[in-house]
């Protein structure tokens, strides 16, 4: 069978890369981050308003006149501000700074910022308010506003961190929606590095895994930034699945590919240095119907059952034979849409996979080197 021709690609370090925009990449990220932001600051709302009916309560059981809506302007203030300052600050500046980290250390360096910034702003408060007043840092109700925005902080880096975990599906996890099975329709990709047992082979058993934990930290954002849902980690191979609509929509899960493409590339010196190689990784794309359910008790599992989970997993398992990154069906790609002035989709052929009756109509995609389009439209024009 034929194989068209590859297209030329741009190296970037020497590493083969894509030409793909990333400007919708960066405003996707910006999003995400700014509604995670929103979201913390609802929440610091929220415990801000209970704060206020208890500390009200507390104040008037022991005879000091409080009013509930004098309490809550207060509370509800502080937590817009410290939400949209402090949340934002972690989201956009911290988190990708601690998340290397353990829970606990990093909560541990969190509780010292906060402690510094609640100082500063302690101070400079009281300075304005009353310059004589006597400095109170040392006080029990410095003491408690520490310990309320320092819990209040560790909580969340606890929450963020779970999300992460759990990917868009930890609150399906914590509503039980996947308690009892259901069928939906889901874009599966497998994800898998190239020469991998002669990379373990060289490198050796710990080497190699630092190489993993390195190549699963890089890949995270554009899995996260794509709604992607990792459904399983088998060695060095990474199975990520999509809700069609969320998969479909901007086609996130071909973006997710290129962009896990772009980022070992901006990192190919970093893997040069530490590990002699850059890792590279091909993928196999379908969709289709899948039962979906929690399975066990003591440690809870989300597993999918259907043809598609195998097909998806054989089509990425076919890039080797055919000399390509990326493998999809073609009921994906017609369900796609891809801008053609983004890609370049070329067919493979009708291809019998291992344990499947009919043969599977592959194609593999190029991303379109726009300066290219940019000359073809001049020269077009100037035709016409």
């Amino acid at each position: 069978m034929h194989l068209a021709h590859r297209r030329d690609k741009p190296f970037v370090h020497g590493y083969l890369c894509p030409v793909m925009p990333a400007s919708s990449d960066r405003i996707g990220r910006t999003a995400l981050r700014s509604r995670r932001v929103l979201r913390i600051t609802a929440a610091w709302v929220a415990v801000g308003v209970v704060a206020a009916f208890v500390e009200t309560a507390v104040l008037r059981e022991y005879g000091v006149p409080a009013g509930v809506a004098d309490e809550l302007g207060q509370h509800i203030l502080r937590a817009l501000l410290g939400g949209l300052l402090g949340g934002g600050i972690y989201i956009f500046v911290l988190r990708d700074r601690l998340r290397h980290l353990a829970y606990l250390p990093a909560v541990g360096i969190m509780a010292v910022l906060v402690l510094i910034a609640l100082a500063a702003v302690h101070t400079a408060w009281n300075a304005l308010a009353d310059p004589h007043r006597p400095n109170d840092l040392l006080s029990l109700t410095f003491l408690g506003q520490y310990l309320y925005w320092a819990l209040l902080m560790a909580a969340t880096m606890l929450a963020v961190r779970l999300t992460d975990q759990y990917g868009s599906g930890a609150l399906n996890y914590l509503a039980g929606r996947y308690d009892k099975p259901h069928q939906e329709l889901r874009v599966f990709m497998f994800l898998d590095m190239r020469s991998s047992t002669a990379i373990a082979e060289k490198l050796g058993h710990v080497r190699y895994f630092e190489l993993l934990n390195d190549v699963y930290a890089d890949i995270t954002d554009p899995l996260v930034y794509t709604g992607g849902e990792v459904y399983q980690y088998v060695g060095d191979e990474v199975s990520v699945s999509w809700p069609l609509r969320k998969g479909l929509k901007d086609h996130r899960c071909i973006r997710c590919f290129f962009g896990i493409q772009r980022k070992l590339a901006e990192r190919a010196d970093h893997y040069r240095q530490r590990f002699g190689l850059v890792p590279q990784f091909k993928a196999g794309f379908h969709y289709g119907e899948v039962t979906t359910g929690e399975v066990g008790l003591v440690k809870k599992e989300r597993i999918f059952s259907g043809d598609v989970v195998n097909t998806a997993a054989r089509i990425q398992n076919s890039c080797n034979t055919y000399g390509v990154e990326i493998l999809l069906s073609k009921e994906l790609l017609d369900v796609l849409r891809l801008p053609e002035h983004l890609y370049e989709a070329r067919p493979i052929g009708e291809i019998a996979l291992r344990g499947k009756r009919d043969e599977v109509s592959l194609w593999t995609l190029s991303p379109v080197d726009r300066s290219t389009v940019a000359k073809r439209l001049p020269a077009k024009s100037e035709a016409q």
